[in-house]
């Protein structure tokens, strides 16, 4: 968007795997800032004159603490979360370096960024407390997506034509005995499309989301995964090499596809979507927490991958799935 790459799109459509065949509008999930936070101090022996050190991993502490007494006071739709990416070396040395990583999420973006401004004075405050000093990287932020109305009734009248793939006996039995030793609700595989407009807003959170505050955007999930199992846990990477998953991916290319053709044989389906985007972007202008200079940290995770892809590589599923 800062290079201005959507300022001539007329529409985009996005996708998500789901347990369902579903598409929704107004905002479809969370609103989210990510920081480093690096605290500086002074290194000394903790045992021999811990009195000329100042503990940067004290500062790390007295910030998350600091935080937890703020929680009290935010809104009941906030979210934070954070991990200790550098907590000194050992024990009996008091560490120059001291680093925390956060998450700040909420239902809008101004409301994430409130609570990241409080964030930020929290770490200030640890930083006085011991005598350190502290700097912040901006890792990343995105916007909720905002699913609009029109190209959302567009997606519906193809999910109803294509509607749910139909599942064998062994593949909902298959479902429920998943959903048991993972002690979720037995309740099998979805069979029937989602009504428009009865999904709740996930807590969830995408960077392209900030794409929907610059173009009309509808938002569709495709059935290929299995109730209750949700992402980000290690029962997330069962299914997407399944049956499952590859009927529900072709179901949701029918409906991609469709739809996209509805948006470019039926202006009057786009117009009606950008006078509906204008309305609703004006109420919350649109603005980005993205430096100028930033660049996508595409090294973040290498290291990590690199340690398990030998292992990954193992389970791939090594052929073309078919249909007949």
């Amino acid at each position: 968007m800062r290079a201005g790459y959507f300022k001539d799109v007329d529409a985009v459509i996005y996708l998500h795997i789901g347990p369902w065949l579903a598409t929704g509008y107004g905002l479809q999930n969370y609103a989210a800032i990510s920081s480093i936070f690096t605290f500086h101090g002074k290194t000394a022996h903790g045992a021999v004159n811990p009195w000329d050190g100042r503990d940067a991993v004290d500062a790390v502490e007295l910030m998350d603490i600091g935080f937890d007494k703020l929680r009290e006071h935010l809104r009941p739709t906030y979210r934070a979360h954070r991990t200790i990416t550098a907590g000194g070396i050992q024990p009996n040395i008091i560490a120059d370096t001291g680093q925390i990583w956060w998450f700040v999420r909420d239902a809008s973006m101004p409301a994430a960024k409130a609570t990241y401004d409080k964030l930020l004075k929290i770490a200030e405050g640890a930083a006085l407390m011991t005598g350190t000093s502290w700097d912040v990287k901006y890792a990343a932020s995105a916007w909720p997506q905002l699913g609009n109305r029109a190209i959302a009734e567009a997606i519906q009248r193809n999910i109803d034509l294509v509607g749910m793939p139909v599942w064998t006996e062994d593949e909902q039995r298959f479902a429920r005995d998943f959903q048991k030793s993972a002690e979720r609700p037995v309740v099998g595989l979805r069979t029937d499309t989602v009504l428009l407009g009865s999904r709740p807003q996930s807590a969830s959170s995408n960077d392209n989301g900030d794409v929907s505050w610059v173009v009309p955007a509808g938002i569709f999930n495709f059935p290929s995964s299995v109730p209750g199992i949700e992402y980000h846990e290690w029962h997330a990477a069962i299914t997407p090499v399944g049956s499952i998953s590859h009927k529900g991916q072709v179901t949701g290319a029918k409906v991609l596809a469709a739809s996209i053709i509805d948006l470019m044989t039926t202006p009057d389906i786009v117009g009606k979507a950008r006078a509906e985007f204008l309305e609703e972007s004006n109420k919350t202008p649109y603005f980005s927490l993205l430096l100028s200079d930033a660049q996508p940290p595409i090294e973040l995770n290498r290291a990590e991958m690199e340690k398990y892809r030998p292992e990954m590589r193992k389970f791939y599923l090594g052929k073309a799935p078919r249909f007949n």
